[in-house]
């Protein structure tokens, strides 16, 4: 029995290391899609994301499966973000004229702290281990 037990930790970390390969493979995905696609700015943006989440979900305790999965939805999700602010630039610089650049200009840092706090929070709750919660002892 003890045969099978090893072959199933096995099975299981074997999957979990491929699963951590095809979320950072996202990761990667995302950038260079960004980069080629959105603009530089946008890829900026999602190398401190990427920071930002590495240097502080990283030291929660859970499984780095969930971490690389969180990661790469965040990229996703900024990815996203990104890609829609940018054809709004392009719509509004279409119909309002050369003075929307200013507005993007001013509000694009903006709208990018508000997805990341927001998706970085939410992501926060996820990794959260409810056994380190003390309670209040009468």
């Amino acid at each position: 029995m003890e045969g099978r037990g090893k072959k199933v930790r096995r099975l299981a970390t074997g999957f979990n290391r491929v699963l951590q390969f095809l979320f950072l493979e996202t990761v990667i995905l995302c950038s260079i899609f960004s980069l080629l696609f959105v603009n530089t700015e946008s890829t900026i943006v999602l190398f401190i994301f990427d920071f930002l989440f590495i240097s502080l979900a990283f030291q929660l305790i859970r499984t780095l499966s969930l971490k690389f999965g969180l990661l790469a939805l965040g990229n996703l999700f900024g990815l996203f973000c990104n890609f829609i602010f940018d054809l709004l630039n392009i719509v509004g610089v279409k119909y309002l004229g050369e003075i929307f650049l200013v507005v993007y200009t001013i509000s694009f840092p903006i709208l990018n702290v508000s997805w990341i706090v927001t998706f970085w929070s939410l992501s926060l709750a996820a990794l959260h281990n409810p056994i380190n919660v003390t309670r209040n002892q009468p």
